[in-house]
C-alpha cells in the first residue's frame, strides 16, 4: 500500500505596495502528489536478502545457501539463487532486526555470513556468531553490504549469467567480497524482501 503526500507551495510578494500599486496577491500552486513506500510488513521468520537489479533472473537473486532441505551444505560459501516464493526457503532468510546491528544472521540455522578474510576475493560462508571484524557488516546509503571494518569491500554476486542450480526453474551465481565500484553496483545493492 502506498500513502499519497500532497503538499501546496505558497509564494507571496515581499515588496510593500505603493499608493499607485496594487497589494500582491498570494499565490498558490498544488504540486502533483507523490507516492511514498511504506516499509514492507515484517516477518518474524525472516526476509530475503535481494540484490535489487534483476540482471538475467527476472524474479532476482537472493542469498542462499546451496542444497535444499535435509541436503543443506551449511559448510559450502554462499550463493545468490532465484528468489524462492510459494516453497520452504528458511533457508534464504534472514534476521531483519539483526541487520540493523550489522550482523547477517540466519535464523533457521543461529549462524551468520562470515567472509573468509577482510580481502577482494574473499569467499562468504557461514559461522557462528560473534562480533569477529569478518562478521560484521553496514549497509551504505547506496544500498551495498559492506565490511564495517573495511567498507571498500561489498557482498557481491558473480558476473556472467546464472547457471542450472538442479531443477529447471533455479538459477544460481557465486557470491564473494569485492571491492566496491560503481560499475558493479547492479551486482553489489540489496534490499530485503518479504518471503510469500
Amino acid at each position: 500500500m502506498s500513502a499519497i503526500v500532497a503538499m501546496s507551495l505558497f509564494v507571496a510578494a515581499c515588496s510593500t505596495p505603493s499608493v499607485d500599486q496594487p497589494a500582491s496577491l498570494v499565490v498558490t500552486q498544488q504540486i502533483v502528489p507523490m507516492e511514498v513506500a511504506e516499509p514492507e510488513p515484517v516477518d518474524h521468520q525472516g526476509v530475503f536478502l535481494r540484490i535489487i537489479g534483476p540482471l538475467d533472473e527476472e524474479r532476482g537473486y537472493c542469498l542462499d545457501i546451496p542444497g535444499h532441505r535435509s541436503g543443506m551444505r551449511l559448510e559450502t560459501p554462499m550463493q545468490a539463487l532465484t528468489r524462492k516464493h510459494g516453497i520452504w526457503n528458511l533457508d534464504g532468510r534472514f534476521d531483519s532486526a539483526a541487520l540493523v546491528n550489522g550482523q547477517v544472521r540466519m535464523p533457521e540455522y543461529e549462524l551468520c555470513l562470515e567472509a573468509d578474510s577482510a580481502s577482494a576475493g574473499a569467499s562468504l560462508g557461514l559461522a557462528d556468531c560473534g562480533d569477529a571484524e569478518t562478521q560484521t557488516w553496514m549497509l551504505q546509503d547506496s544500498s551495498e553490504f559492506a565490511l564495517a571494518a573495511s567498507q571498500q569491500l561489498c557482498v557481491t554476486i558473480e558476473e556472467g549469467p546464472g547457471i542450472d542450480a538442479g531443477g529447471p526453474q533455479y538459477v544460481r551465481r557465486g557470491g564473494r567480497l569485492e571491492t566496491c565500484f560503481p560499475q558493479a553496483s547492479d551486482r553489489q545493492r540489496w534490499t530485503t524482501a518479504v518471503p510469500q
